[in-house]
């Protein structure tokens, strides 16, 4: 069956490693643009990575396009990033010294904030200042381009791109992995070329493979179902049809890594050190990716549904699924802790936490990583440890959780569902 439904298998270990060892390592243009949204600690693990394999990376001429076209537009979020922050923190700031609202803050403590709010927005200023420099003096493009100089693909001519224009019209049609997404894509010219990217980028990535007769590891950060196979909100593998599509191609393997699961391999399979923090980052830098991504879904159907009205047509059906009995890990609206966001729980939680003695009296002192489930009811569910300190430490990280009162649950298209959270619990003497 393996032989003609590859895509439908998970690699073996064995195959896994000799795919690292011998694969062409290829990268979708949101890889390296997030690079201007890491911190220096996490952009340097993952140059430190690159170099560990730069005789076998490689970008399609597309990614590289693309990465060029959204440079600055990336580099004027960032700094819009850091005003909104150092904008908030006054704001804070301002509203605590509000005595009326707020005669709970005593005056030494009120001190304290200040001063630690005015470091912090002293170093966001600075940090914003060194990201504008980045539009002339681009330290992040000059090691990109030291890392991929003479390794960028080849340009299609027009006659091809047309050509691939109408094919991946009729893939799109057919739904055909990738690109398919993308066909609302809207850009004016005659072919409406934005909408082809990633179609063009797959093409370009088969022709390397046939050329160079070698497997090839995309690294993406691209979470659409035309490239990912998601199931109860995780995803997980790539598109069956993605892998077929390229062993009958180029008679060579293709996998798939997202930033974070590339670091985690890397360690394994490189032997390199990795920071987990630079792992964690970058997860909750795709968390946050992902809110954005379903507030524009969200506001896009609500222009289709009022449409709809007007027109009085029906929508299709598709578009509208119910996702009954799923775990999400972000939905449109996030589940709330005593009608405030997630930060109310983690207060919740230090209150209520029972330093074990055990723990201290042996000086054991850490974060334990506990997963659970916010349900459709309020209720939290499946509590887990995803990574522990001490046992003393994470049963009582266990207990503090389980004993959680009701939430307000999270709500997809105006209906509760479960939601799926990871909590850093901290344990901390003195």
């Amino acid at each position: 069956m393996k032989s003609k439904f590859p895509g439908y298998f998970k690699l073996s270990e064995s195959e896994i490693k000799k795919m690292w060892g011998k694969a062409l390592f290829t990268f979708d243009a949101n890889i390296l643009l997030n690079l201007y949204r890491y911190s220096d600690e996490t952009k340097e693990e993952f140059f430190k990575i690159l170099d560990k394999i730069k005789s076998r990376i490689w970008i399609p001429y597309q990614s590289a396009q693309e990465f060029f076209n959204n440079r600055l537009k990336v580099i004027n979020q960032q700094e819009k990033a850091y005003e909104e922050a150092i904008s908030s923190l006054n704001t804070i700031e301002n509203g605590f010294k509000n005595s009326r609202q707020h005669p709970f803050i005593k005056n030494e403590l009120l001190d304290q904030f200040s001063k630690l709010s005015k470091e912090i927005c002293d170093q966001l200023a600075s940090s914003k200042s060194f990201h504008i420099k980045r539009i002339l003096e681009d330290d992040i493009l000059n090691k990109i381009e030291s890392l991929f100089s003479n390794k960028v693909g080849e340009e299609f001519s027009e006659e091809k791109l047309i050509e691939l224009y109408k094919t991946g019209e009729k893939r799109f049609l057919k739904k055909i992995p990738p690109g398919y997404k993308d066909s609302n894509k809207k850009e004016e010219s005659e072919y409406n070329i934005r909408k082809y990217g990633d179609f063009v980028v797959w093409k370009q990535i088969l022709l390397k493979s046939k050329d160079l007769k070698q497997g090839v590891i995309l690294v993406t950060d691209d979470r659409k179902e035309d490239w990912w196979v998601r199931f109860n909100g995780k995803t997980i593998s790539p598109r069956p049809e993605l892998i077929k599509e390229f062993q009958t191609e180029t008679n060579q393997s293709f996998h798939m890594y997202q930033s974070d699961r590339f670091l985690e391999y890397a360690r394994d399979y490189l032997n390199e050190e990795v920071n987990e923090k630079a792992i964690e980052e970058i997860r909750e830098l795709r968390e946050l990716d992902e809110r954005v991504r379903i507030s524009r879904l969200n506001k896009e159907r609500k222009k289709l549904r009022e449409s709809a009205m007007k027109e009085r047509v029906s929508l299709d059906e598709e578009d509208y699924d119910e996702y009954e009995g799923e775990v999400f890990f972000v939905v449109e609206d996030m589940p709330k802790f005593n009608g405030n966001n997630s930060d109310a729980f983690l207060i919740h939680i230090q209150k209520n936490l029972r330093y074990p003695f055990e723990a201290q009296e042996k000086g054991i002192e850490g974060r334990v990583f506990v997963q659970f489930d916010v349900d459709k009811y309020g209720k939290v569910k499946n509590a887990k440890i995803v990574r522990g300190v001490h046992e003393a430490l994470d049963n009582e990280a266990l207990r503090v959780v389980s004993e959680s009162p009701k939430w307000s649950p999270g709500l997809q298209r105006g209906k509760p569902v479960a939601v799926r959270f990871t909590f850093p619990i901290v344990f901390q003497l003195g």
